[in-house]
């Protein structure tokens, strides 16, 4: 990729990330995220103040047997955030009058109860719930799962089921959950799962965001002939360098800025003593440092490729039908890594992970989630490092070649005689 000793390496560099650096747009976007990563540390406290705001739900209970509601109650202990119970049962006399509370909104539901004895409709499941239109919500669920607790425990009593053998013949079985190799496993899985499906989107993301911008910056400079001018002082192979060191410098500005407010989110969660489902040690140094390897590399191949196409063109709409392609490849790399995510150590994910195209993202999930070996995440980094060599060679030859034509649409077939014929 151009002599990177080369004093104009350095200078295009300088330029391209000063110019990007400066745009309204990338200001905004950094900006924005840097605060949405950040305010997620205070997410869950927001979220329990407006479920503490919005309150619980109310169910009357018409005309109750004796015990029941005080039954229910015990059966529906969960409370919000405020200490207040999710869901508030209250005894009423009137069906009528519980029927148009449930109408006027001051109920969420009305639960009829028939038959005579303690709590026995809750066994004979002669019970009926009332609701206001379109949608019960999960407020019927819980009172379904109360009610079907009280009637197990009553039949248990009558059957001479003392509360404590119920207790211990429904007991849990323990189950210790452990994968071989030393994967994740349990909620260490789970928390690791959803933290390598954010950071491969954000890799989709932002490779397709960055290779595009080396595509437009050549193209416009093409376009205005600016190209042609530089030539006569700076080979093509330093322009094509400069740009896309300078456009990746620019990406790795944001992750840093991101990476900050990440670290900062996940230090005031833990200090506050919630967070979003991971903490920190989900988060470690070997993670970050593999995630940003799979961004250089897929954003030096991507970039590469799509620099040395894009210099065929002197219009963004023309390129389409030839960067089509290269973007679709992409897609397939994410599409097979999501696959894959449940199964790290499959067929498919193993095949993927060695296919340079694919593996910026398939090897980043399956080495994070599955038991694989060093030598095979190794293996998968080197292919794809010599892959970027060979791209970027072969996008020098089309840099060399493309920034002169004009007017002609190349196809791939003749691109790839191109860069045969250097």
């Amino acid at each position: 990729m151009g002599d990177v000793k080369n004093g104009n390496v350095w200078l295009i560099l300088a330029r391209e990330y000063r110019q990007r650096i400066r745009t309204r747009s990338f200001q905004v976007i950094t900006a924005l995220g840097f605060v949405l990563i950040l305010a997620s540390a205070f997410a869950p406290a927001v979220l329990d103040r407006v479920q503490s705001a919005t309150g619980g739900s109310t169910v009357a209970v018409v005309q109750p047997e004796p015990g029941l509601v005080e039954t229910l109650r015990t059966a529906l202990p969960e409370e919000l955030p405020n200490g207040e119970p999710r869901t508030e049962i209250q005894a009423v006399d009137s069906r009528n009058a519980a029927e148009s509370g449930v109408e006027n909104g001051d109920y969420d539901g009305l639960l009829i109860s028939q038959g005579s004895g303690s709590t026995r409709s809750a066994q004979s499941g002669e019970t009926s719930y009332v609701y206001r239109a379109p949608q019960p919500g999960a407020e019927a669920d819980r009172i379904q799962e109360a009610l079907s607790g009280v009637a197990a425990e009553q039949r248990l009593q009558e059957a001479g089921v003392s509360g404590e053998e119920a207790a211990g013949v429904f007991a849990p079985a323990q189950l210790e959950v452990e994968a071989t190799g030393g994967g994740p496993s349990g909620e260490e899985f789970q928390a690791t799962y959803w933290l390598v499906y954010v950071l491969v989107f954000l890799l989709y993301m932002t490779v397709i965001q960055y290779g595009n911008m080396v595509t437009m910056s050549v193209i416009t400079e093409k376009s205005s002939r600016i190209t042609e001018m530089m030539s006569a002082s700076v080979r093509p192979v330093d322009q094509m360098a400069g740009k896309i060191l300078g456009v990746g410098l620019l990406a790795l500005t944001q992750y840093g800025l991101w990476l900050a407010a990440g670290i900062g989110s996940l230090v005031i969660g833990r200090a506050r003593g919630d967070g979003l489902g991971f903490g920190l040690d989900a988060v470690s140094p070997a993670t970050i440092v593999l995630f940003l390897l799979s961004f250089v590399l897929g954003y030096l191949l991507y970039a590469s490729i799509l620099g040395g196409l894009g210099s065929l063109f002197s219009r963004m709409e023309d390129a389409q039908q030839i960067i089509g392609p290269v973007i679709m490849l992409l897609l397939a790399g994410l599409l097979i890594t999501i696959f894959s995510m449940s199964s790290p150590d499959g067929a498919l994910a193993t095949v993927g992970s060695y296919v340079p195209f694919f593996s910026p993202m398939v090897m980043f999930a399956r080495a994070e989630l599955g038991s694989t070996a060093g030598w095979e995440i190794a293996l998968s980094y080197t292919l794809l490092a010599a892959t970027v060599a060979a791209a970027v060679w072969a996008a020098a030859r089309l840099y060399r070649t493309g920034t002169l034509m004009y007017g002609k649409k190349p196809s791939l077939a003749e691109a790839a005689r191109m860069v045969l014929r250097g």
